[in-house]
């Protein structure tokens, strides 16, 4: 019997003006059906790419230039867009990683599900509205039957993130792909999302692909995982087997990556060195040799081919991990390796000497809340920050953590001056902000600088990243 998807010796380019970005190049991979296949790999590595190839809503300048993709046996990969209209969202749906700029913002969320529901379905309006309050109801969206009337700007970020599941949901597919879909979000809400769709998997026994940068996402949700590197898949097996015997160095390296091995072994956290490859220019033989603690002359000269274990355990590698070979590695390179794995030192956390940085004292910020278009009277006011002091001192790094709606970015905020506080002081060496001057406060500004949640919202789009 054939896999639910199959895809076969895929590859993909992006041809851009001056060069073309070999985005996916000999990526095969299978999803059985009701199966959870996990995809992980650090960004850049063609996770969202594959997921985009298969939906065929590549970027422009995007082409599937070779291999196939197949959906219970039928190639889908050569349909033309009315064809793939009718995969999209009723065969395959689709979880995108930010679901502020996935969503209408004209639009309330009923009509939006509905939408789908009426092109995939042949339903009216009134039966797809109570089927957008039904799949709401399924993904725990509270009072469904009163939030279809509302957009997506009135929803925090974790219940957006339940509206895009419901819309993929709506047309009941037999397969949804969730690319990074608790990215953007909080670690108790990352948490209940990824309980929903493993849960929705197991009750209505569809299948999934579950695309992330986390191997913690994935550990005890997906049956299998695939872990792709430079556009490749590198390895690929069940995941209590990737977890327990990870054969590929960059899957060893991902797994000594992980935050918690660090602050198990109380050692500073690893990082694998260097960059990934350039997508334009890919280098001779195996594409991740330049980072890789145990290359050997042959790993630069060829590629290795995707081979490995008997059963279903596949790698991409020459000398797996666990083999025996020379481990030889030049003096840099054990050098660095010994810089990240310093015990993390006591006195480091002591308190520092000298004036800090940064004062923060008995700081208050509300926010009004109005009503009516027009007139806009205030009927109430909310309590974003009350009372909140701390001290940051030169050189240390603090960490200020909490749930959505906890005040968190607020405090940044009135710390580089977007916002205005009610109340209190934020004292950077020595100078009061609040009391500077306009012409003072933007003298300043160079010394502290804020990096925003979402850098894809933050940028214009009509200006390029450099000159």
């Amino acid at each position: 019997m054939a896999p639910l998807l199959q895809v076969e010796d895929l590859y993909t380019e992006i041809r851009l003006r001056s060069a073309t970005v070999h985005a996916l190049e000999g990526v095969s991979l299978t999803v059985e059906a009701g199966e959870c296949l996990g995809v992980v790999g650090e960004s850049g590595s063609g996770k969202t790419m594959t997921a985009l190839s298969i939906m065929q809503l590549l970027p422009h300048g995007g082409h599937i230039t070779g291999g196939r993709i197949m959906l219970d046996g039928k190639v889908i990969s050569t349909l033309d867009e009315h064809g793939m209209r009718h995969v999209r969202g009723n065969e395959i749906g689709m979880v995108f990683q930010d679901p502020m700029t996935s969503l209408n913002p004209t639009m309330t969320i009923g009509d939006q599900i509905a939408e789908t529901v009426r092109l995939h379905r042949g339903a009216d309006k009134d039966k797809a509205l109570a089927r957008a309050v039904e799949v709401l109801g399924l993904v725990g969206m509270p009072r469904p039957e009163e939030r279809i009337k509302a957009y997506p700007h009135h929803f925090s970020g974790g219940m957006r993130q339940r509206v895009m599941i419901a819309m993929a949901l709506a047309a009941e597919p037999r397969l949804l792909i969730a690319d990074e879909p608790t990215t953007a979000l909080d670690v108790t809400i990352q948490k209940q999302i990824l309980e929903l769709i493993d849960d929705l998997r197991r009750r209505l026994g569809m299948a999934v692909i579950l695309v992330t940068h986390d191997l913690g996402v994935i550990a005890g949700r997906a049956d299998r995982a695939a872990v792709m590197y430079a556009g490749r898949v590198v390895e690929e097996t069940s995941t209590v087997r990737l977890f327990a015997n990870p054969r590929h160095p960059y899957a060893e390296a991902l797994f000594d990556s992980l935050p918690e091995k660090a602050a198990d072994a109380a050692e500073r956290l690893y990082s694998i060195p260097g960059m990934p490859p350039d997508l334009t220019q890919l280098p001779k033989g195996c594409k991740f040799a330049a980072r890789c603690r145990y290359v050997q002359d042959r790993c630069r000269d060829s590629e290795p081919p995707l081979g490995g274990d008997v059963g279903d355990h596949v790698y991409r590698c020459y000398f797996p991990v666990g083999d025996a070979r020379d481990d030889a590695k030049p003096v840099g390179v054990v050098a660095a390796e010994a810089a990240q794995r310093t015990p993390a030192r006591p006195e480091a956390f002591a308190a520092a000497d000298g004036a800090p940085l940064l004062r923060i004292e008995h700081l208050v910020k509300n926010f009004t809340v109005t009503a009516g278009a027009v007139m806009q009277r205030k009927v109430g006011a909310v309590s974003a920050v009350a009372d909140v002091s701390f001290v940051i001192h030169r050189g240390k790094t603090f960490g200020l953590v909490g749930e959505s709606g906890s005040g968190k970015t607020t405090i940044g905020r009135l710390v580089v001056g977007l916002d205005k506080a009610d109340n209190g002081a934020i004292v950077l060496d020595g100078d009061d902000l609040a009391k500077l001057s306009s012409r003072e406060r933007r003298r300043r500004s160079k010394d502290v600088q804020l990096m925003f949640q979402d850098s894809y919202a933050s940028m214009d789009p009509r200006m390029r990243v450099g000159p």
